[in-house]
C-alpha cells in the first residue's frame, strides 16, 4: 500500500499514521490461501538438474557381438531428459534380485534426441548390472537415471577445433553422441574416430551412418584382415596419419588400450590426452577379509559387512541400501561421505577428493576399500 505525497506535511504524518491499521485490515480481509508461485529460474533448474528421473525401457537391440543397444524413454511430465553435452554420462539404478545396484553408461544420443524424450546407451555384457539389462529387464521396465554428469565433452576455450579420438570396443559411445551431435548442429568441431575392434563383426556402427564433412571414421582390426580396415593394434603409425598440430586427443576404451595407446601417442609427442575414466573394480588381495561396516542415513542405521577386495560402495549395493553414486571412478564427488571411524585403502590415482574434504574426514566410497571395521555417514539417495 502506498500513498502520493500531499502539499500539505500535517496530512502526510496522519495517513502515515493510518497505514497499520489500514494493511491490518487488508490482511484480516485478505484470502487464508498462500499464493503460491514458482519463478522461471526455479522451473529452468528443476529441468537442467532434476537430481534424478524414472524412465522406461522401450526397446532392446543387439549390436557387434556381446553388446547391446537399449533406448529409454524419460517419464517426466515433458516427456524429456536434461540438457546434457555429447560425451557426458548417466548413472542408471535398480534393483538387481536382493541389490540395489547403480552403474554409469555414455550417452550414444544426441542432445536432441534427448530433447524428444530419447536416450540410447551401449552396454557390454560384463558385471552383474549390464548382464541384467541385456539377460532379464524387459521392455516396459522402469528404472532410475541421473541427470547427465561428467566432461569427457569437447569445450571451446579449452580444446581445439579438431579432435582426434580413440575408441576401443563400447568405449565408441560416447564419441557416437559427439557424431551424431555434430551432425544435427548442436556441436561444431572436425572429428577423426581411430575405432579399434577385434573383427567387422565387433562394431558397433556403421562408418557409413555417420558421413559428414566434418567426420572421419578409421576401422582397426587387431584379430583380422580386411580390404579398406587397418589391422593390429593402434600404433603411432596409423595415429601419425590423423593427428594434426592443432588437434586434441580423446580416448575411451579399456584400460589395456589406455596404456598402450598413451605409449604410442608420447612416441609422437603427445601428453596432453583426454581419457574417460573407468569404473573402480575389485582390489586383488593376498588374504580376504570381512569387516564391519555401520552406516547412518539421516536419521537411519544399517549394519553390514565389506570384505577387503571391494569398494564401500559396493558392500552398499550387495546388502541392498540405496547409495548416491555416479562416476564410480572417484571423479565426480557425488558420493563425498563422512568418515567416522575406521581404516581404508585408496589408489593415489583415485583420489580426486578435494583439499576440503582430506582435511574434515569425508571420503568417496566408490574407489575406498575398507582395512578395518569401518562406520561412515552417506547422503541420502533421492530416488
Amino acid at each position: 500500500m502506498t500513498f502520493k505525497r500531499s502539499n500539505n506535511p500535517g496530512e502526510d504524518i496522519k495517513r502515515g499514521l493510518e497505514m497499520p491499521q489500514k494493511r491490518r485490515q487488508l490482511i484480516a480481509e485478505s484470502p487464508a490461501d498462500i499464493p503460491v508461485a514458482v519463478y522461471g529460474v526455479n522451473r529452468l533448474a528443476a529441468s537442467l538438474h532434476p537430481g534424478t528421473l524414472k524412465a522406461k525401457i522401450t526397446d532392446k537391440q543387439p549390436v557387434g557381438v556381446d553388446c547391446w543397444k537399449i533406448t529409454l524413454k524419460s517419464l517426466r511430465e515433458d516427456g524429456s531428459f536434461p540438457f546434457f553435452r555429447a560425451g557426458q554420462f548417466v548413472t542408471l539404478s535398480s534393483e538387481v534380485h536382493d541389490s540395489f545396484i547403480s552403474r554409469p553408461y555414455s550417452i550414444a544420443s544426441s542432445p536432441k534426441q534427448a530433447r524428444d524424450g530419447r536416450l540410447e546407451i551401449i552396454v557390454q555384457k560384463k558385471g552383474v548390472f549390464s548382464s541384467w539389462l541385456i539377460d532379464e529387464a524387459r521392455s516396459g521396465s522402469i528404472i532410475t537415471v541421473s541427470e547427465p554428469s561428467g566432461d569427457f565433452c569437447h569445450d571451446d576455450i579449452r580444446d581445439r577445433g579438431h579432435v582426434l579420438a580413440v575408441a576401443g570396443g563400447s568405449g565408441v559411445t560416447p564419441f557416437i553422441s559427439m557424431m551424431k551431435a555434430i551432425r544435427e548442429g548442436s556441436e561444431d568441431f572436425r572429428l577423426t574416430l581411430v575405432y579399434g575392434v577385434r573383427t567387422r563383426e565387433h562394431l558397433l556402427i556403421d562408418p557409413a551412418d555417420y558421413q559428414d564433412e566434418r567426420i572421419s571414421i578409421v576401422p582397426v582390426l587387431s584379430d583380422q584382415q580386411a580390404e579398406g580396415y587397418y589391422n593390429g593394434f593402434i600404433n603411432a603409425d596409423i595415429l601419425s596419419q590423423f593427428i594434426e598440430q592443432d588437434s586434441s586427443v580423446f580416448m575411451c576404451g579399456p584400460d589395456a588400450m589406455y596404456d598402450f595407446v598413451t605409449h604410442e601417442l608420447n612416441k609422437l609427442g603427445v601428453t596432453r590426452i583426454r581419457r574417460e575414466r573407468n569404473c573402480v573394480t575389485d582390489r586383488r588381495v593376498d588374504r580376504e577379509e570381512i569387516y564391519r561396516l555401520t552406516v547412518h542415513i539421516r536419521d537411519e542405521v544399517y549394519a553390514l559387512t565389506a570384505r577387503n577386495d571391494e569398494t564401500v560402495i559396493t558392500a552398499l549395493e550387495r546388502a541392498g541400501i540405496p547409495a548416491v553414486v555416479r562416476c564410480r571412478s572417484g571423479v565426480c564427488g557425488f558420493c563425498h561421505s563422512r568418515l567416522i571411524s575406521g581404516e581404508y585403502y585408496l589408489k593415489p590415482e583415485d583420489d580426486f577428493r578435494r583439499q576440503a574434504d582430506r582435511k574434515f574426514g569425508y571420503i568417496h566410497p566408490c574407489c575406498c576399500y575398507p582395512l578395518s571395521d569401518m562406520e561412515i555417514e552417506i547422503p541420502i539417495f533421492d530416488l
